[in-house]
């Protein structure tokens, strides 16, 4: 007869085995997150189809800068996601309704120029949204489309970078 511990042994072994791989399964697989894949945060909620439309929604479209005489530049200064260090240059803008407006970004990280107050109000972005730019990279919309007014802007990833736009 074979001692107990010549059989306890290889199956304690592959008991051993097999629950370690679930544990790691369980842990580590499943619960890695997959870049771009929000559906398994606790913060995740699914937008549904009647929620409010931004502008961030809609693909951006190339503005033909030839067609406008006058050009109203907004530079995203260097520095600015550093709270309270200036942001927008020059700040608040005034435009004619025939100019076109552009946001330049010169600071080495993103950011953005998003009609609205803050992403807390309802409707922001519905107006305007440059959506990320990049450094060195613009946006740019004709004043007539915003339509005469005092119009207030924000960044997304800075929202404490707030600016005024007024169309006369």
């Amino acid at each position: 007869m074979a001692k107990p511990g010549v059989i306890a042994l290889p199956v304690l072994l592959i008991l051993g085995a097999i629950t370690g791989y679930l544990a790691y399964d369980l842990f580590m697989v499943q619960q890695t997150p997959i870049p771009g894949d929000f559906s398994k945060s606790p913060y995740y909620k699914p937008l549904s189809a009647s929620s409010n439309s931004t502008a961030a929604d809609k693909p951006a479209e190339e503005v033909d800068k030839s067609q406008f005489e006058k050009v109203v530049t907004i530079s995203i200064l260097k520095g600015s996601s550093v709270q309270g260090a200036p942001d927008y240059d020059s700040d608040p803008a005034t435009v004619p309704s025939d100019a076109l407006i552009t946001w330049t970004n010169q600071d080495a990280t993103l950011h953005s120029a998003t009609s609205g107050s803050s992403a807390t109000e309802e409707g922001y972005g519905s107006l305007f949204d440059s959506g990320l730019l990049d450094s060195g990279k613009e946006y740019s919309i004709a004043a007539s489309e915003l339509g005469a007014g005092e119009h207030e802007y924000f960044c997304m990833v800075h929202p404490y970078m707030k600016g005024t736009v007024t169309v006369q």
